[in-house]
């Protein structure tokens, strides 16, 4: 089913930012924030030949949605099922001493859905992480620059202007992005 559309639907939204800082003074600094979202809608009715599922809200809102032919087992989907979509994002930035990585960028997707005959449901992960190094360090900027390894820089500021004293030009900033979505069907 079309995740942005449950989700615009019901916006039930909670945000959590989380900080990994290390404690000890001669620890590389990183950190980690994210986002997470869980929905519910009730299915209402469903129309298997036009594939259409109309869902209702805790706020006795409705909607009525296309389920794409992706979705394999739309028939086991009943009025009365309740689909639950929890959505988290997150970034996390660690900084490497020299020679523990070199600049690189990979993406990894994993999509795993239910088998053929049980209740439709899901889990979609997209990770992205970008290596770059350390060129330049600013300390009275607070800014810190940055060349991945398409041999491009960006300048950025520091957040925590204090991590600037434990890291040296030459360090490698290992930045990853990552997204899941799952969504179930359940009686």
């Amino acid at each position: 089913m079309s995740a942005i559309v449950v989700t615009a639907f019901v916006m039930s939204f909670s945000s959590v930012f989380a900080l990994a800082q290390n404690s000890a003074s001669d620890a590389t600094p990183g950190r980690i924030d994210a986002i997470v979202a869980t929905v519910k809608a009730t299915v209402e009715s469903v129309d298997l030949e036009n594939r259409k599922v109309t869902l209702k809200n805790s706020d006795g809102q409705t909607v009525t949605i296309d389920v794409d032919k992706s979705v394999k087992n739309l028939p086991q989907v009943e009025a009365g099922d309740v689909i639950t979509m929890d959505y988290i994002e997150a970034v996390s930035i660690q900084v490497l001493r020299e020679g523990e990585v070199e600049p690189d960028a990979t993406t990894v997707n994993v999509v795993k859905s239910a088998e053929p005959g049980q209740k439709p449901a899901g889990v979609a992960v997209e990770s992205t992480t970008v290596v770059a190094t350390i060129e330049a360090i600013d300390k009275d900027q607070q800014l810190v620059t940055l060349k991945g390894a398409d041999g491009k820089s960006k300048t950025v500021k520091a957040e925590n202007p204090e991590n600037l004293e434990k890291v040296k030009v030459g360090d490698k900033v290992a930045i990853t992005h990552t997204t899941t979505v799952g969504i179930s069907v359940t009686k």
